[in-house]
C-alpha cells in the first residue's frame, strides 16, 4: 500500500505535461485495447454466440454479401482501428474515427433494437466511457491530424 501511496505522490508533483501526457496515453491505450477487442472477439472469433449483431446488421440494412461476411468485415476494420491507436499512429485522426464510428453504432442500435440501450452489462455507459477517451486523445493530441 505503501508503495502505491509514494508513486501517486510522485505522479502529482510530476510536471503538468507528464500528467497530460499520461492521460493521453492511458486514454488512447484504453480506447485502442477496446476496439481490438470489439473487432476481434465478438465479431470475428464468436460472432455465433452473438446472434444479436448479425439481427443488426441485417436490420439496418447495410450490408456486403450477406450480414455475416459485412460483421468480420467490420471486426476487421474495428480491430485495425484498435491496432493504430495501440501504436499512435495519427493519433487525433484515429480518435475522431473512433468516435464517429461510436456515435454511428449509437444511432444504429437506437433505431434498430432500442432496448439494448438499457442493456445491464452497460453497451452505452461504455460508450460514453469511450467517447471521453477519445476526447483526451483528440485534445492533447499533436497539433497536426498525424
Amino acid at each position: 500500500m505503501r508503495i502505491i501511496a509514494a508513486i501517486a505522490t510522485d505522479f502529482a508533483e510530476a510536471p503538468l505535461i507528464a500528467r497530460v501526457r499520461s492521460a493521453r496515453l492511458a486514454s488512447r491505450l484504453a480506447l485502442g485495447i477496446v476496439w481490438l477487442y470489439e473487432g476481434i472477439v465478438p465479431k470475428i472469433l464468436f460472432a455465433g454466440l452473438h446472434p444479436e449483431q448479425t439481427m443488426l446488421v441485417a436490420h439496418s440494412g447495410i450490408y456486403w454479401h450477406s450480414p455475416e461476411s459485412t460483421l468480420v468485415v467490420l471486426g476487421a476494420l474495428q480491430a485495425i482501428l484498435g491496432v493504430i491507436l495501440l501504436v499512435g499512429w495519427r493519433e487525433r485522426l484515429a480518435a475522431l474515427t473512433a468516435s464517429v464510428w461510436m456515435l454511428i453504432l449509437i444511432v444504429l442500435v437506437a433505431s434498430g433494437r432500442p432496448e439494448l440501450l438499457t442493456d445491464p452489462f452497460g453497451a452505452l455507459v461504455k460508450d460514453t466511457c469511450l467517447l471521453a477517451c477519445a476526447f483526451v486523445v483528440w485534445l492533447f493530441g499533436g497539433n497536426k491530424w498525424e
